[in-house]
């Protein structure tokens, strides 16, 4: 198969959330070992880093990624969701694997897939494994996929570090509807002896997971103060000085400071705080922690907005649009996936909320009417979800060609 018709395939047979929602989601880590066992184990011969959070966690690992690289590592980084491209979630010192090693490894274990039917998610991070096991890398740096205690990702009983970037509510149909609920499956990555950083957390959030870490004896580390002036939302800051602590607690180097400073564009991190030259901005914040951030460093920008916004069906439109500023214009419109919410009802609730707009047929269509719109120094603003950021992103890049 070629590497699209592997991608359709894969797409057809496997349960993949991030496509099609919640009915999709595996909650149990005996698909994953079993899965571990068929490919000969890859998870035993590395060294990892594990990173949760409820918004952090990528930038995080992209940042500890990099700086480790920087230090002459040979370093493995396996994040989820991609934004365009599967082969995103994994790398090896800022490269993606190629399409050659993605499908011969898919059509190399059918029988595999066909005993097990694992999940999209649960098939890439053993990819992931294997092509990291095969390179023969220093330390791989894992992002927790949704929860912690039972993520694929949790299959490893000593990490060299965990961190847990933030907790806030998000997922609760899977995690618990309460911080309390939510930061006990974030704890779950934590593991005895082993170092973990915390972001700045809720007090009844924090208390959860500094009770387990006494009773699995983890000595808990805040992240350390960042120096650089306010440059983007306050996560910005918060995941660099988690970043610095993780990267402390692994040997600090000189290098390390040079690559936190250099922001999501110098960690290869694309669709968090993304500037696209001067006038645009595209940000994957979906959450309403994420989101309020995201709307106070644009209020901070004072410039005038113009917002291209798409959802998801199982998130509340309401409630988001409310931690953003006002706009002078809004561009509605749908990603191109089963879960996104149709423009139709996303403009008319949009509407209930005060803000006016105009529907889109696609990401694309909405991104190109709006820069054509732009008056004077207007910024676009591309939000929602990582759908309609990889979509943007993908039209941006393929104008840029």
């Amino acid at each position: 198969m070629t590497y699209q018709e592997t991608l359709e395939w894969l797409y057809q047979q496997l349960p993949m959330f991030q496509r099609t929602g919640p009915v999709r989601y595996r909650i149990d880590l005996s698909k994953t070992l079993a899965l571990c066992a068929a490919l000969g184990h890859p998870e035993r011969d590395l060294k990892v880093v594990h990173i949760a959070g409820t918004n952090g966690k990528g930038s995080v690992s992209h940042a500890v990624a990099a700086a480790l690289t920087r230090r002459g590592q040979k370093v493995g980084l396996y994040t989820s969701p991609h934004l365009d491209d599967p082969r995103e979630r994994i790398r090896i010192d800022g490269e993606m694997i190629s399409k050659e090693a993605f499908t011969d490894f898919v059509s190399g274990h059918h029988a595999v897939w066909t005993e097990l039917k694992p999940s999209f998610f649960e098939l890439i991070f053993g990819m992931a494994l294997v092509h990291f096991r095969d390179a023969d890398v220093d330390t791989v740096v894992l992002e927790t996929g949704m929860g912690g205690r039972l993520d694929s990702t949790n299959i490893f009983p000593a990490p060299l570090v965990t961190a847990i970037t933030s907790i806030g509510l998000d997922h609760q149909q899977f995690l618990g509807d309460n911080l309390r609920s939510i930061a006990g499956e974030k704890a779950g990555i934590l593991k005895e002896g082993v170092p973990c950083v915390l972001g700045v957390l809720p007090p009844e959030a924090r208390s959860v997971v500094l009770e387990r870490s006494l009773r699995l004896g983890v000595e808990v580390y805040d992240g350390l103060t960042d120096p650089t002036p306010q440059d983007g939302p306050v996560w910005l800051a918060r995941n660099r000085g988690v970043a610095r602590r993780v990267l402390d607690l692994l040997g600090g180097a000189s290098s390390d400071e040079v690559v936190l400073q250099s922001g999501p564009a110098g960690w290869g991190l694309e669709g968090r705080w993304h500037r696209w030259g001067d006038h645009i901005i595209l940000d994957c914040a979906h959450n309403v922690e994420g989101l309020s951030a995201t709307g106070l460093a644009l209020s901070a920008l004072e410039r005038p907005l113009r917002i291209v916004y798409a959802a998801v069906a199982d998130k509340d439109v309401e409630e988001a649009l409310a931690c953003l500023p006002d706009a002078g214009a809004h561009h509605w419109c749908a990603a191109e996936v089963p879960r996104a919410m149709t423009v139709l009802e996303l403009q008319q609730r949009a509407k209930q909320q005060g803000r006016s707009g105009m529907a889109h047929a696609t990401v694309a269509d909405a991104v190109r009417t709006a820069m054509a719109e732009r008056n004077g120094n207007e910024l676009v603003v591309v939000l929602g979800s990582v759908f309609t950021v990889g979509e943007a992103l993908a039209f941006l890049k393929s104008a840029q060609a």
